[in-house]
């Protein structure tokens, strides 16, 4: 899931969509937030928290394993019933799919048979 930065005032704490804009705010500092790109709330200095504060698991039936939605992994229980690292083997039609899938979903090619789920 996507995050958006913002730039926080260190002064007065307020919410910037521009760095600029938080500089000239109260002059002193500006901090880097992330800012969930679903519901908007901020999560501080943490962009892995803002990335996946909506993000909802999906369980692999087969070894019970948890992934991301957003995860080629989800996608491959969606489509295969498995996950690839309880079953690695997947059609040639079913890799089309899943790899089809993610990119729809994330707007990243990646090749489920090159691991890092």
């Amino acid at each position: 899931m996507e995050c958006k930065t913002r730039y926080q005032c260190s002064h007065c704490d307020e919410i910037h969509k521009d760095e600029d804009d938080a500089r000239e705010c109260c002059q002193p500092e500006v901090w880097e937030v992330y800012e969930c790109g679903e519901c908007g709330k901020l999560h501080g200095s943490s962009e892995v928290a803002a990335k996946s504060c909506c993000e909802q698991l999906v369980k692999c039936p087969a070894c019970s394993r948890d992934y991301g939605q957003y995860n080629i992994a989800s996608h491959s229980i969606e489509v295969a019933g498995h996950c690839p690292a309880c079953n690695p083997l997947f059609t040639v039609d079913e890799q089309f799919k899943i790899e089809d899938l993610h990119y729809i979903n994330t707007g990243t090619n990646v090749s489920i048979l090159q691991g890092g789920w």
